[in-house]
């Protein structure tokens, strides 16, 4: 059975902060991703943070709650946006993923 995760950037992904949609498993969210700082934080559809919930790349791992996040997905939404970051070395307009 074969998995995927769908990453979209809503508006400019040219700014300093870049709001991303996701869908996975049935479920939707939202991420912001600070660029200059490559933090990612889960977000409501405006892209104001829920909880305190972050992955810091200087840390390596996310740390924090957010009241409703499905950690796993926000884990894999992290690692989604992280690789097309690292391929194209800029907020990407997509970063799908699919697992098998």
């Amino acid at each position: 059975m074969t998995a995927s995760i769908g990453v979209w950037a809503l508006g400019d992904s040219t700014g300093e902060s870049v709001l991303y949609r996701w869908e996975a498993d049935q479920q939707t969210g939202f991420v912001t991703f600070e660029v200059a700082t490559r933090r990612i934080r889960p977000a409501d559809d405006s892209g104001q943070p829920i909880g305190d919930l972050t992955y810091d790349p200087a840390v390596g791992e996310p740390s924090g709650t957010a009241d409703g996040v499905n950690r796993r997905l926000f884990n894999q939404v992290v690692v989604a946006i992280l690789r097309a970051y690292r391929r194209s070395g800029a907020a990407p307009t997509t970063a799908h993923a699919y697992y098998y």
